[in-house]
């Protein structure tokens, strides 16, 4: 029946650094704002980056 079993929680634990949080809307903004990573620049054979605008 599974009347006394644990219920299962949602992850509020961070992958990137271990940070715990207390909702998981806390852990999606964290990651968002301390986890977003750039894109890398390609450079190319002179040293520019290439799909620029000039």
């Amino acid at each position: 029946m599974g009347l006394f079993r644990k219920k299962e929680e949602p992850e509020t634990k961070c992958k990137e650094c271990g940070l715990e949080f207390n909702d998981p809307v806390r852990l999606d903004r964290h990651m968002k704002k301390a986890h977003r990573h750039a894109p890398q620049r390609k450079f190319d054979e002179q040293g520019f980056t290439t799909g620029g605008m000039w």
